[in-house]
């Protein structure tokens, strides 16, 4: 029987589960799952989706609730696969099959999904290290890592989709070089200026790495994942 098609929507909400199918389990040790959310958390550096919830509760399955706010979600789930299969370093397969991925097309149909796996999740003993969302605003949060958010820590990151188009895009850029007193041609060529920008306006934009690049300067989809991992990482 064919495989069904994937819904691709760069800019659309899934619930991805994904299996383990090796003789060996997904997560054997806590360590495992540690070492699978720096994966997560650098897959998110890299491409900017945004991570509304995750649980890795069972040993042998985890799942995910992202916006891939216009990210490839196959090449998404082949860095965190990939990295993961690397870090255990075994030789049979380590995944049964290929991810699943459901489309969440109302707010509802998220809130929905994080709620379940809240409910399931509080009976595991693994509860607030490896299943969780953001309580009060579960839709509101990207990255919500209990390695690295305190119970006081709130969001104060600017709205992230501020700006539609490229065109729209193209106007903000020229008011800041306007800002600046700089020609835009001038602007581009400071690294370290366009970088920042980069970042600034991947967060507030729904522009696709793509358009990004078309924006400063022509640059490469696979250059602007590069610029947004090293200024992230800073």
């Amino acid at each position: 029987m064919a495989r069904k098609a994937r819904i691709k929507d760069p800019y659309g909400t899934f619930h991805i589960t994904q299996s383990g199918g090796g003789q060996k389990l997904l997560f054997e040790k806590e360590e495992d799952r540690t070492q699978f959310l720096e994966i997560l958390k650098k897959a998110q550096l890299q491409f900017q989706f945004k991570l509304y919830a995750y649980c890795l509760l069972s040993d042998n399955q985890y799942h995910l609730v992202m916006d891939l706010n216009g990210a490839d979600m196959s090449k998404v789930m082949k860095s965190i696969n990939i990295g993961y299969a690397i870090y255990k370093d075994q030789k049979e397969p380590l995944f049964k099959d290929r991810y699943k991925s459901e489309l969440l097309k109302e707010t509802e149909d998220a809130e929905d999904v994080v709620r379940s796996l809240h409910k399931n999740g509080v009976t595991g003993s693994l509860w607030n290290s490896y299943c969780t969302y953001d309580k009060e605003s579960p839709l509101k949060l990207d990255w919500i890592s209990p390695i690295e958010k305190s119970a006081d820590k709130k969001d104060t990151s600017p709205c992230r989709n501020c700006m539609e188009t490229l065109k729209e895009a193209e106007v903000k850029l020229k008011e800041f070089s306007l800002e600046r007193g700089l020609p835009l041609e001038d602007l581009l060529k400071d690294k370290e200026i366009r970088n920042d920008l980069i970042l600034k306006f991947r967060k507030n934009s729904t522009l696709s790495l793509k358009e990004l690049g078309i924006l400063f300067g022509g640059l490469s989809e696979s250059s602007i994942c590069k610029i947004l991992s090293t200024v992230c990482e800073k």
